[in-house]
């Protein structure tokens, strides 16, 4: 109808004095039309190059665009070093890797002047009034919260203020009055763009880890618990043996005394079920215990929140506390499927100061043991002996993971025929398997599994052929730590090929 006026929601009176605020800033301004014309196509083209790749080539790009022979480099804040990195630059394009900005240029909550350029912060969002922005995404564990508040909140555009990066612009001497508006208006932009792309990048490696996770679930845990249907089909055997015993039992009960001789087997027979049900009952706990274990180590609350593994490291004597309660747990495996194990010496009575998660680090070496059960083969070795065997030891590194540090290397070695060096550096990959393993039941997923604990340990892993069989490894930091009455003797060599 003619003069009604439109209803408005009183909810949207703060936004509607945000629009003529921003608008009025606008004004301010006073750009010249190019200007507001470049703001327009930044925002535009932003919508159309995705990824960040091409939005830091978009942003240095733009100086360029606009004239007067200036120069623009997009700088992104280094969660692991606390510092710039110079990621794209007009003159040279994208660096990959990225350069260190140094202690030059460090981030700041305002604009500031430095080596003939105009530094502006890059915000994660529009600062507000009296609001104090953060460093961002701080990962190490004392800081976990800092570094997932975006997953905490159901917005993570109202999250925290961060400072994702800078962006400067050079020389100052082609910078008038207009350019610096413009300038301190389009970094307010790129700090928004910036941040949907690295919520984006952040949301899908956390997904991707998740689908990881849960086949490491059903890798670690499902598959192994289906071995309780089996102790537990024995002990209904032992049950049913006893309950069969039972009856011969009361039936010598019943016998006149003279013939009790007749019920003499019965007694040893008793005593072999009793041994027979405790070492059912010793299975059991011992499954009970590792899947325990796993289940702790991989429904940590903190992998879902955080996105990837997170150690939790004690000092630990890896042959005592990990290889040893593995190899009891497949003995009975390895007897059936012929494989000898040889034990090395010079791990014993040895403690090494590192700092390991004790349930992780035990799957790594379950994974390693279960696959020496599929693929150890046996081979004619170079004394001209038949050998089906598995080998583990460790042997010290010197020089990491950097010069002056030391780590240790740990082997397992199972006989059969050598990978080649392409297969080696291919099945650590996830879904990746071996030539050879094609008739072997299996999905490719431990050796991946391997490898991601490893290196959230900050170590590594790989595979070594020789001509009679595969060394597997991982090595890991010594930590740089001491208790009272750790022995630190000199370690022996790696198993024997």
């Amino acid at each position: 109808m003619p003069g009604a006026t439109t209803s408005i929601a009183p909810e949207l009176t703060s936004f509607i004095k945000l629009l003529y605020r921003e608008a009025a800033l606008f004004a301010e301004n006073n750009f010249p039309a190019r200007y507001h014309d470049m703001l327009n196509a930044f925002c535009n083209a932003a919508q159309h190059e995705g990824g960040l790749r091409n939005f830091y080539r978009l942003c240095v790009a733009v100086p360029a665009a606009l004239g007067h022979n200036m120069q623009g480099t997009f700088y992104l804040y280094n969660c692991e070093t606390r510092a710039l990195d110079k990621v794209c630059d007009t003159g040279t394009g994208l660096l990959d890797p990225p350069e260190e900005a140094g202690a030059s240029l460090p981030p700041s909550r305002e604009p500031y002047e430095t080596s003939d350029m105009l530094v502006f912060p890059l915000f994660s969002r529009p600062p507000r009034e009296s609001e104090c922005a953060e460093m961002p995404w701080r990962h190490d564990i004392d800081h976990m919260t800092d570094y997932c508040h975006h997953l905490h909140h159901p917005d993570p555009f109202e999250s925290r203020l961060n400072i994702l990066g800078m962006f400067s612009v050079r020389p100052l001497s082609r910078l008038f009055h207009e350019d610096r508006l413009f300038f301190r208006t389009l970094s307010r932009w790129m700090g928004y763009e910036l941040n949907k792309r690295l919520l984006t990048v952040q949301n899908l490696r956390h997904l991707c880890f998740l689908n990881s996770l849960g086949r490491d679930i059903g890798h670690n845990v499902i598959i192994p618990n289906m071995r309780f249907r089996y102790l537990l089909q024995e002990l209904k055997k032992k049950i049913e043996a006893a309950d069969s015993l039972r009856g011969k039992i009361e039936e010598c009960t019943t016998l006149p005394e003279n013939s009790h001789e007749e019920c003499g087997g019965v007694g040893e027979q008793f005593s072999q079920l009793l041994g027979d049900l405790e070492k059912c009952q010793h299975n059991l706990i011992q499954q009970h215990t590792q899947i325990s274990l796993f289940l702790e180590s991989l429904f940590r609350e903190e992998h879902f929140r955080y996105g990837h593994l997170v150690v939790k490291a004690t000092l630990c004597d890896v042959e005592k506390e990990i290889i040893e309660p593995q190899l009891e747990l497949y003995a009975h495996r390895f007897e059936e499927h012929g494989i000898q194990v040889d034990k090395p010496l010079n791990m014993y009575r040895q403690r090494y100061p590192l700092m390991v998660d004790v349930g992780l680090l035990s799957q790594v070496y379950a994974n390693l043991f279960s696959n020496a059960i599929k693929y150890t083969s046996e081979i004619i070795d170079h004394r001209g002996e038949k050998r089906k065997a598995l080998a583990y030891g460790c042997e010290e590194v010197p020089d990491f993971p950097a010069k002056g540090m030391k780590g240790i290397k740990f082997n397992v070695f199972t006989t059969g025929p050598p990978l080649s060096e392409e297969e080696c550096a291919e099945i650590f990959k996830e879904g990746k398997r071996g030539i050879n393993s094609k008739a072997i039941k299996g999905t490719g997923h431990g050796l991946a599994f391997i490898k991601r604990v490893i290196e959230a340990h900050g170590g590594e892993a790989g595979c070594e052929p020789t001509r009679e069989g595969n060394n597997f490894y991982f090595i890991l930091p010594m930590a740089p730590i001491t208790e009272d009455g750790m022995r630190h003797q000199e370690p022996g060599g790696p198993p024997r090929p």
